[in-house]
C-alpha cells in the first residue's frame, strides 16, 4: 500500500514539475517544412526530383 502511494505521489510530482516547467519540447521545429537546397539546385538545373 505505502508502495502505491509513493508512486502515484512521484507521478503526480512530476506532473506538476512538467506543468510548472511549461513545454519544452516543440516538434514544429524539428520537422522540415519544404525541400531543401539539393532539391531545389536539382530542379533549377532540370533533372529530375525523383529519379525517373
Amino acid at each position: 500500500m505505502i508502495e502505491r502511494f509513493k508512486s502515484l505521489f512521484a507521478h503526480w510530482n512530476r506532473r506538476l514539475k512538467r506543468q510548472l516547467a511549461g513545454e519544452r519540447y516543440h516538434p514544429e521545429l524539428h520537422y522540415m517544412r519544404g525541400p531543401g537546397p539539393k532539391t531545389k539546385a536539382k530542379t533549377a538545373s532540370g533533372k529530375s526530383v525523383r529519379g525517373a
